[in-house]
């Protein structure tokens, strides 16, 4: 067999199900933000297929969004032929050097006989350890050439992935910092999707207060009462110990620090990257090394059922008094006018299958719709994750359908996130991917003009450069690429168009509404 058929047969024998491809003109990111995600939603590593040159210099967007986020990614380019190299070859690029920042392992493969083996070490090296990017880089000639060996490659069992078991001395020193805590908090993050179930029965048991990041949500059911997030500032200035579970102390949670976190607070942080746990320690009282289901499961037995004291009266009122003016919010008074982001969300959420995945993307759009759509499962919900990586959502859409396409799939973005993505449509309709996408179209990066009919193209007053232009017709979009399409302008309209998008959607079909929204409002 060539080169070619060699690599396709190697990853039958590792168990690749989906390969992501960047191929011909032009050449866009989108494949490798989509293969990024798969490791995230699997457990197994995405594996990405580029075009040398400017193919592996646009699949750098995956692989940065892969190894921020610690998913398994494992890509593949094809590049100059060995004879050519250095001399100016079609697309010539030293891809192996290139790579070499970002990925865990490089290979380049000079014989083709050597290419199953590099294939192997690259995937496995993937999700081993702490998960990330491995590349290997196949020359041109290798592609094409005969080879006459056997392939034998190991169709590895992700179960021998053992978890990492913590020591029992840092268990039990924890479990003392959380008996003697006045406030105790357990803060989760999407690296504990996989000890949903032990952390479900520790809120249950325990009775503490849960503060889930963006991505977390969903891994203990956002209807808990221990659920403290609509009190997140006031719950991190009063917590005096802290555990955090499959987070880390970076941007998203203020780097562990005052002022946004208690002065004299006491952080327990666990995870199997002792990288991370030493990354921030102006706060740390102690790091675990260890996988969050086990660690936390090891934590419950030391405290033998010990229920931690009811919520601080003044977080308890806090909490009621922010649902009830998101509540306030939502409520529409006038249905002639047109929506804000809240009352747009309100009726996503009324209409919305309570197993569907949810990929939010946009400044606001995603923002909001943290806070107005309940979660209940693990990876239900996919946003921007570390990076704030926009131009993820219809990427993720592609994935989320492949690997749970049981589940009905709502893409909810901004009008500029969208742009980043929509002609990824045709993707979904070309692989019968089905999804309702809802674009909030508030005419604007974050915001749109306050009186958009002051500016182009209604007069020739230029829109400041955080503008688009108002009203824009996306619905005709996913219309001409073989979708379905619906256009909102009032919050009358809202109910029957939802309800009549999330049939379509159900039904198979690929669905955007198209919902415009306050150019100007802030919520």
């Amino acid at each position: 067999m060539i080169g070619a058929e060699l690599i396709a047969e190697t990853l039958r024998q590792l168990g690749v199900e989906h390969v992501f491809g960047i191929v011909g003109i032009p050449v866009v990111e989108q494949a490798s933000l989509a293969a990024s995600i798969y490791g995230y939603l699997t457990n197994k590593p995405g594996v990405l297929l580029t075009v040398g040159g400017p193919g592996i210099v646009n699949a750098l967007a995956g692989v940065y969004n892969a190894n921020s986020n610690k998913w398994p990614l494992m890509v593949m380019a094809g590049s100059t032929k060995i004879c050519l190299q250095g001399k100016g070859g079609f697309q010539e690029l030293d891809q192996v050097s290139l790579m070499k920042p970002w990925a865990k392992s490089s290979f380049r493969a000079v014989l083709s006989s050597q290419i199953p083996r590099f294939l192997e070490r690259a995937y496995w090296t993937s999700i081993a350890d702490v998960p990330g990017t491995t590349y290997v880089d196949l020359p041109d000639d290798l592609i094409k050439q005969e080879c006459y060996e056997d392939i034998r490659v190991m169709k590895f069992d992700f179960s021998l992935l053992s978890p990492i078991t913590p020591e029992l001395t840092r268990i039990k020193r924890t479990s003392e910092l959380l008996k003697d805590a006045r406030f105790p908090l357990l803060i989760i993050g999407k690296g504990a999707a996989n000890a949903s179930q032990t952390l479900r029965q520790f809120v249950g048991t325990h009775h503490i207060a849960f503060l889930p990041t963006p991505m977390g949500k969903g891994i203990i059911p956002d209807a808990s009462d221990c659920n403290v997030s609509s009190a997140r500032s006031l719950v991190l200035k009063h917590a005096d110990v802290v555990l955090v579970a499959g987070a880390r102390l970076n941007w998203i949670l203020h780097f562990g620090e005052p002022p946004k976190f208690n002065k004299d607070v006491k952080i327990v942080q666990i995870d199997t990257d002792a990288g991370e746990i030493a990354r921030n320690v102006s706060s740390l009282k102690l790091g675990i090394l260890g996988d969050v289901g086990s660690t936390m499961g090891s934590i419950s037995d030391q405290l033998n059922g010990h229920q931690f004291p009811a919520l601080p009266k003044i977080i308890v009122e806090l909490i009621e008094k922010r649902e009830q003016a998101l509540r306030q919010q939502e409520e529409i008074v006038n249905g002639d006018l047109m929506p804000s982001h809240t009352q747009a969300l309100a009726a996503i959420r009324k209409h919305m299958p309570a197993d569907a995945n949810i990929v939010a993307e946009g400044a606001r759009t995603m923002d909001l719709s943290r806070q107005s759509l309940y979660l209940g499962e693990p990876r239900q919900r996919l946003d921007a994750g570390t990076n704030g990586t926009m131009g993820i959502g219809l990427a993720y859409a592609v994935t989320a359908k492949l690997t749970k396409g049981n589940k009905p799939l709502i893409v909810i973005q901004g009008d500029s996130a969208f742009g980043f993505s929509a002609m990824e449509i045709e993707t979904l309709v070309r692989e019968r991917l089905p999804c309702l996408i809802i674009v909030l179209n508030n005419s604007g990066i974050y915001n749109g003009v306050e009186n958009p009919h002051e500016y182009i193209p209604y007069t020739n007053k230029p829109l400041p450069s955080t503008a688009l232009t108002f009203g824009v017709r996306y619905e005709n979009i996913s219309s001409s690429l073989g979708g379905t399409g619906y256009y909102v302008q009032k919050c009358r309209e809202l109910d029957d168009v939802l309800k009549k998008g999330m049939e379509d959607m159900l039904s198979g079909k690929i669905v955007l509404i198209n919902v415009l929204v306050k150019t100007h409002a802030k919520l």
